[in-house]
C-alpha cells in the first residue's frame, strides 16, 4: 500500500501542485499560534487594549483553523480520487476548477497565517510595553 500512497502523493504534488506535507506543516504552525493566543488569553492581567487584541487574534486563529480544515477535506477528496485510480489501474484526473479553487484558497490561507504570526509577534511587544508601564 505504501507504493500506491507514494504514487498518489507524487501525482498530487507534481501534476496538481498540492503538497500534503506543506498542508500538514501549515496546520501545525497555525495550531502553535492558537496555543500561544489561548495561553495569553488565560492571563487576563494585561491592559484592556492588549486583552482585546488577544481576544481578536484568538477568534481569527480559530476561524482560520476552520478554513484550513476545509482545505484538508478538499485535499483528502483529491487524494481519494487519485488513490481509486491507482488501485483500479485507471488513469484518473482531478477537476481543474476544484484544484484551482483549492490552490487559490491555500495561497490566501498561507498569507493569513503569516499575518497572524506577525500579529502574535507584535503582541509580545505590546505585552512587554504593558509590563514596563506597570513597573
Amino acid at each position: 500500500m505504501q507504493k500506491e500512497e507514494f504514487e498518489v502523493s507524487k501525482r498530487l504534488l507534481i501534476e496538481y501542485n498540492v503538497s500534503l506535507s506543506l498542508l500538514k506543516e501549515l496546520d501545525e504552525f497555525l495550531h502553535s499560534i492558537q496555543e500561544f493566543s489561548q495561553y495569553l488569553g488565560t492571563n487576563q492581567y494585561y491592559s484592556d487594549g492588549v486583552n482585546k487584541k488577544i481576544f481578536l487574534m484568538t477568534l481569527d486563529v480559530d476561524t482560520l483553523i476552520l478554513r484550513l480544515q476545509r482545505l484538508h477535506l478538499n485535499a483528502t477528496e483529491f487524494q481519494d480520487v487519485l488513490f481509486k485510480g491507482v488501485l483500479s489501474k485507471k488513469k484518473t484526473t482531478l477537476d481543474a476548477k476544484k484544484v484551482a479553487a483549492y490552490q487559490s484558497e491555500f495561497t490566501i490561507i498561507m498569507a493569513d497565517v503569516n499575518a497572524l504570526h506577525q500579529r502574535a509577534m507584535e503582541l509580545t511587544q505590546d505585552i512587554r510595553a504593558d509590563y514596563s508601564r506597570k513597573l
